[in-house]
């Protein structure tokens, strides 16, 4: 079971009554990141939207005094990684964009690579949301009888994550064995 919970006490809630993943985080504490940790809890931020609305609160319909509360949401989510990282905790990778925002996915990659570094977000991405998932050796591994999900890039991502935000630098993506994107 998996929960979306921002404040410390919605958080440490649901980690006693069971939950098996938190998404968003924003004012994890370090004392819940501890006990999520014992009780195995993961957690999964959600950078991009919060980048989203700082770059377009209009467009979000949101007010531009707006702004200064969501800038305030990105500096604890990104305290809440470090105490999650600091305790233990499985971090997976989510962007919670959704619609005409998909495309945008990526950015949380590139955001979660400034704050880790890039190999940490892609593992995020792969195998932590594998395990998060319970598809641990199957997806997120590049291993002999799992799921062939690769995807080539128009660079190295470990040197450039920059290349994550936009979907154009995938040059080819393989998904279950098949080839889904070819731009070589």
């Amino acid at each position: 079971m998996t929960v979306h919970a921002h404040n410390n006490e919605g958080i440490r809630n649901a980690v006693e009554a069971g939950v098996r993943c938190v998404e968003h985080g924003t004012s994890l504490h370090e004392s819940t990141a501890a006990l999520m940790a014992a009780r195995d809890v993961a957690l999964v931020p959600t950078f991009a939207v919060v980048e989203q609305l700082l770059h377009d609160t209009a467009g979000a319909g949101l007010t531009a005094s707006t702004r200064d509360r969501v800038e305030s949401v990105r500096e604890q989510m990104t305290k809440a990684l470090a105490a999650a990282k600091h305790a233990g905790v499985r971090i997976g990778l989510g962007s919670d964009l959704i619609g005409p925002a998909q495309g945008r996915r990526g950015k949380e990659l590139r955001l979660r690579a400034a704050l880790e570094t890039p190999m940490e977000a892609i593992v995020a991405a792969t195998r932590t949301n594998a395990e998060i998932l319970g598809l641990s050796g199957q997806v997120g591994v590049i291993t002999p009888g799992a799921q062939a999900d690769l995807t080539l890039w128009n660079g190295n991502p470990l040197e450039d994550p920059e290349l994550f935000s936009d979907p154009n630098n995938a040059v080819l993506v393989i998904q279950a064995g098949q080839i889904v994107k070819d731009l070589r």
